[in-house]
Protein backbone atom coordinates (compact mmCIF):
# COMPACT_ATOMS: atom_id res chain seq x y z
CA UNK A 1 0.00 0.00 0.00
CA UNK A 2 1.38 3.42 -0.93
CA UNK A 3 2.46 5.74 1.86
CA UNK A 4 1.84 8.85 -0.21
CA UNK A 5 -1.32 10.81 -0.86
CA UNK A 6 -1.58 12.94 -3.95
CA UNK A 7 -3.84 15.67 -2.60
CA UNK A 8 -3.70 17.98 0.43
CA UNK A 9 -5.64 16.89 3.48
CA UNK A 10 -7.77 20.00 3.51
CA UNK A 11 -8.30 23.22 1.63
CA UNK A 12 -6.03 25.97 2.96
CA UNK A 13 -7.84 28.78 1.12
CA UNK A 14 -8.72 31.80 3.24
CA UNK A 15 -12.47 32.24 3.23
CA UNK A 16 -14.18 35.65 3.42
CA UNK A 17 -14.56 36.77 7.03
CA UNK A 18 -11.43 35.04 8.27
CA UNK A 19 -9.94 38.46 8.95
CA UNK A 20 -13.08 40.06 10.34
CA UNK A 21 -12.77 42.36 13.34
CA UNK A 22 -14.18 39.65 15.62
CA UNK A 23 -11.85 36.95 14.32
CA UNK A 24 -8.88 39.29 14.54
CA UNK A 25 -9.68 39.98 18.20
CA UNK A 26 -9.74 36.25 18.94
CA UNK A 27 -6.37 35.71 17.23
CA UNK A 28 -4.72 38.72 18.89
CA UNK A 29 -5.86 37.59 22.34
CA UNK A 30 -3.76 34.41 21.94
CA UNK A 31 -0.57 36.20 20.80
CA UNK A 32 2.10 36.35 23.56
CA UNK A 33 2.58 40.11 23.12
CA UNK A 34 -1.06 40.77 24.00
CA UNK A 35 -1.94 38.01 26.47
CA UNK A 36 -3.33 39.33 29.71
CA UNK A 37 -4.64 42.58 28.26
CA UNK A 38 -8.21 43.52 29.10
CA UNK A 39 -10.99 43.26 26.51
CA UNK A 40 -10.96 47.05 26.14
CA UNK A 41 -7.17 47.08 25.61
CA UNK A 42 -7.41 44.28 23.04
CA UNK A 43 -10.05 46.25 21.19
CA UNK A 44 -7.66 49.20 21.11
CA UNK A 45 -4.84 46.96 19.85
CA UNK A 46 -7.13 45.54 17.17
CA UNK A 47 -7.94 49.01 15.83
CA UNK A 48 -4.25 49.64 15.09
CA UNK A 49 -3.87 46.56 12.86
CA UNK A 50 -4.75 46.37 9.16
CA UNK A 51 -5.54 43.11 7.36
CA UNK A 52 -3.91 42.11 4.05
CA UNK A 53 -4.67 39.09 1.89
CA UNK A 54 -1.88 37.36 -0.08
CA UNK A 55 -2.07 34.59 -2.68
CA UNK A 56 0.23 31.59 -2.30
CA UNK A 57 3.74 32.49 -3.46
CA UNK A 58 3.37 36.26 -2.98
CA UNK A 59 6.18 38.21 -1.33
CA UNK A 60 5.00 40.08 1.76
CA UNK A 61 8.27 41.96 1.99
CA UNK A 62 11.81 41.60 0.69
CA UNK A 63 15.03 41.27 2.65
CA UNK A 64 16.77 44.65 3.14
CA UNK A 65 13.64 46.68 2.37
CA UNK A 66 12.83 49.49 4.78
CA UNK A 67 11.01 47.93 7.74
CA UNK A 68 7.56 49.48 7.77
CA UNK A 69 5.45 47.07 9.83
CA UNK A 70 5.20 44.25 12.34
CA UNK A 71 3.19 41.39 10.82
CA UNK A 72 1.05 38.66 12.35
CA UNK A 73 -0.24 35.55 10.57
CA UNK A 74 -4.02 35.49 10.91
CA UNK A 75 -4.66 32.55 8.57
CA UNK A 76 -2.50 30.42 6.29
CA UNK A 77 1.26 29.90 6.48
CA UNK A 78 4.22 32.24 5.92
CA UNK A 79 7.81 31.27 5.10
CA UNK A 80 10.75 33.39 6.26
CA UNK A 81 13.95 33.18 4.23
CA UNK A 82 17.27 34.85 3.50
CA UNK A 83 19.58 34.71 0.49
CA UNK A 84 23.07 33.30 0.80
CA UNK A 85 26.15 34.90 -0.77
CA UNK A 86 25.65 32.60 -3.77
CA UNK A 87 22.03 33.75 -4.13
CA UNK A 88 20.39 30.59 -2.81
CA UNK A 89 17.31 30.85 -0.60
CA UNK A 90 17.83 29.75 3.01
CA UNK A 91 14.59 28.96 4.85
CA UNK A 92 14.66 30.34 8.38
CA UNK A 93 11.22 29.44 9.67
CA UNK A 94 7.62 28.51 8.86
CA UNK A 95 4.85 30.39 10.65
CA UNK A 96 1.17 29.64 11.13
CA UNK A 97 -1.67 31.47 12.90
CA UNK A 98 -0.36 33.79 15.60
CA UNK A 99 3.20 33.86 14.25
CA UNK A 100 4.88 37.27 14.40
CA UNK A 101 7.41 38.43 11.81
CA UNK A 102 9.17 41.64 10.85
CA UNK A 103 9.02 42.29 14.58
CA UNK A 104 12.31 44.05 15.21
CA UNK A 105 11.12 46.87 12.96
CA UNK A 106 9.06 48.16 15.88
CA UNK A 107 12.15 48.21 18.09
CA UNK A 108 14.26 50.36 15.81
CA UNK A 109 15.58 47.99 13.13
CA UNK A 110 15.57 49.99 9.91
CA UNK A 111 15.46 47.15 7.38
CA UNK A 112 13.93 43.68 7.28
CA UNK A 113 16.62 41.07 7.98
CA UNK A 114 14.80 38.43 5.93
CA UNK A 115 12.15 38.03 3.24
CA UNK A 116 8.61 36.88 4.00
CA UNK A 117 6.70 34.72 1.51
CA UNK A 118 3.07 33.58 1.62
CA UNK A 119 3.56 29.82 1.57
CA UNK A 120 -0.20 29.31 1.24
CA UNK A 121 -3.04 31.71 0.60
CA UNK A 122 -3.00 33.76 3.76
CA UNK A 123 -4.25 36.78 5.66
CA UNK A 124 -1.70 38.82 7.61
CA UNK A 125 -2.29 41.63 10.08
CA UNK A 126 0.12 44.56 10.07
CA UNK A 127 0.86 47.42 12.45
CA UNK A 128 3.24 50.33 11.85
CA UNK A 129 6.23 50.88 14.18
CA UNK A 130 4.75 54.20 15.32
CA UNK A 131 1.43 52.60 16.27
CA UNK A 132 3.16 49.71 18.02
CA UNK A 133 5.33 52.07 20.08
CA UNK A 134 2.16 53.96 21.02
CA UNK A 135 0.71 50.69 22.36
CA UNK A 136 3.91 50.00 24.31
CA UNK A 137 3.66 53.40 25.99
CA UNK A 138 -0.04 52.91 26.69
CA UNK A 139 0.25 49.38 28.09
CA UNK A 140 3.56 48.99 30.02
CA UNK A 141 2.82 45.31 30.81
CA UNK A 142 2.90 44.67 27.08
CA UNK A 143 6.37 46.25 26.81
CA UNK A 144 7.78 43.78 29.38
CA UNK A 145 6.27 40.85 27.50
CA UNK A 146 7.80 42.05 24.21
CA UNK A 147 11.27 42.31 25.80
CA UNK A 148 10.96 38.79 27.23
CA UNK A 149 9.87 37.44 23.84
CA UNK A 150 12.76 39.11 21.99
CA UNK A 151 15.21 37.65 24.52
CA UNK A 152 13.79 34.14 23.98
CA UNK A 153 13.97 34.56 20.21
CA UNK A 154 17.64 35.57 20.40
CA UNK A 155 18.40 32.57 22.60
CA UNK A 156 16.62 30.28 20.13
CA UNK A 157 18.62 31.76 17.24
CA UNK A 158 21.91 31.05 19.05
CA UNK A 159 20.76 27.49 19.74
CA UNK A 160 19.95 26.95 16.07
CA UNK A 161 23.39 28.21 15.01
CA UNK A 162 25.05 25.84 17.48
CA UNK A 163 22.99 22.88 16.27
CA UNK A 164 23.77 23.49 12.60
CA UNK A 165 27.50 23.76 13.34
CA UNK A 166 27.80 20.76 15.70
CA UNK A 167 25.06 18.15 15.11
CA UNK A 168 24.93 15.52 12.34
CA UNK A 169 22.30 16.08 9.68
CA UNK A 170 20.05 13.25 10.94
CA UNK A 171 19.78 14.96 14.32
CA UNK A 172 19.16 18.36 12.74
CA UNK A 173 16.32 16.97 10.63
CA UNK A 174 14.78 15.24 13.65
CA UNK A 175 14.94 18.50 15.64
CA UNK A 176 13.31 20.53 12.86
CA UNK A 177 10.51 17.98 12.44
CA UNK A 178 9.85 17.99 16.19
CA UNK A 179 9.75 21.79 16.33
CA UNK A 180 7.46 22.03 13.32
CA UNK A 181 5.19 19.46 14.95
CA UNK A 182 5.06 21.56 18.13
CA UNK A 183 4.11 24.72 16.21
CA UNK A 184 2.23 23.50 13.13
CA UNK A 185 1.24 19.95 14.06
CA UNK A 186 -2.22 18.68 14.88
CA UNK A 187 -3.73 15.41 16.04
CA UNK A 188 -4.48 13.26 12.99
CA UNK A 189 -7.82 11.69 13.88
CA UNK A 190 -8.04 8.11 12.67
CA UNK A 191 -4.25 7.81 12.45
CA UNK A 192 -1.51 7.63 15.03
CA UNK A 193 0.93 10.48 15.24
CA UNK A 194 1.10 14.21 14.63
CA UNK A 195 0.25 15.69 11.24
CA UNK A 196 2.17 18.63 9.76
CA UNK A 197 0.29 19.90 6.73
CA UNK A 198 2.45 22.34 4.84
CA UNK A 199 3.89 22.65 1.33
CA UNK A 200 7.39 22.00 2.69
CA UNK A 201 9.74 20.75 -0.02
CA UNK A 202 12.90 18.76 0.64
CA UNK A 203 14.81 21.80 -0.60
CA UNK A 204 13.07 23.90 2.08
CA UNK A 205 13.93 21.35 4.73
CA UNK A 206 17.52 21.20 3.49
CA UNK A 207 17.81 24.98 3.81
CA UNK A 208 16.45 24.85 7.36
CA UNK A 209 19.06 22.30 8.48
CA UNK A 210 22.01 23.58 6.45
CA UNK A 211 22.30 20.55 4.17
CA UNK A 212 21.48 19.47 0.61
CA UNK A 213 18.21 18.21 -0.84
CA UNK A 214 19.90 14.91 -1.74
CA UNK A 215 21.03 14.32 1.84
CA UNK A 216 17.62 15.25 3.21
CA UNK A 217 15.96 12.87 0.75
CA UNK A 218 18.19 10.03 1.97
CA UNK A 219 17.46 10.74 5.65
CA UNK A 220 13.70 11.14 5.08
CA UNK A 221 13.63 7.84 3.16
CA UNK A 222 15.36 6.16 6.10
CA UNK A 223 12.86 7.63 8.58
CA UNK A 224 10.00 6.36 6.39
CA UNK A 225 11.48 2.86 6.24
CA UNK A 226 11.87 2.78 10.03
CA UNK A 227 8.23 3.83 10.45
CA UNK A 228 9.09 7.03 12.30
CA UNK A 229 7.36 9.25 9.73
CA UNK A 230 5.02 9.11 6.74
CA UNK A 231 5.05 11.69 3.95
CA UNK A 232 2.78 12.75 1.14
CA UNK A 233 2.06 15.72 -1.05
CA UNK A 234 2.16 18.75 1.25
CA UNK A 235 2.16 16.80 4.51
CA UNK A 236 4.38 14.90 6.94
CA UNK A 237 3.07 12.67 9.72
CA UNK A 238 5.28 11.95 12.74
CA UNK A 239 4.47 8.36 13.71
CA UNK A 240 7.10 7.85 16.41
CA UNK A 241 7.97 11.07 18.19
CA UNK A 242 9.93 9.16 20.84
CA UNK A 243 12.37 7.75 18.29
CA UNK A 244 12.83 11.16 16.66
CA UNK A 245 13.55 12.74 20.06
CA UNK A 246 16.04 9.98 20.81
CA UNK A 247 17.77 10.55 17.47
CA UNK A 248 18.08 14.27 18.26
CA UNK A 249 19.17 13.82 21.86
CA UNK A 250 21.74 11.10 21.24
CA UNK A 251 23.64 13.49 18.97
CA UNK A 252 23.61 16.40 21.45
CA UNK A 253 27.18 17.26 22.48
CA UNK A 254 27.93 16.79 26.17
CA UNK A 255 29.72 19.42 28.23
Amino acid sequence: MSRKRTTPLRDEAVAPGHCSIEERARILSAVPYFKGLSAQALSDVNRHFRAFDYPAGARIYHESELAEALFLVAHGKVKLLQHSVSGEEVVLDLLSQGGLFGGLAVLGQRRYPQSALAQTTCCALAITPADFRHLLRTYPEMALTVLDTVARDLEAAHTTIREISTLPVEARIALVLLRLADRLGEADHGNDGILIQSPLSQQDLAAMVGSTAETVSRVISGLRRSGDIETGRQWIRLRNRTNLARLANEAEPTN
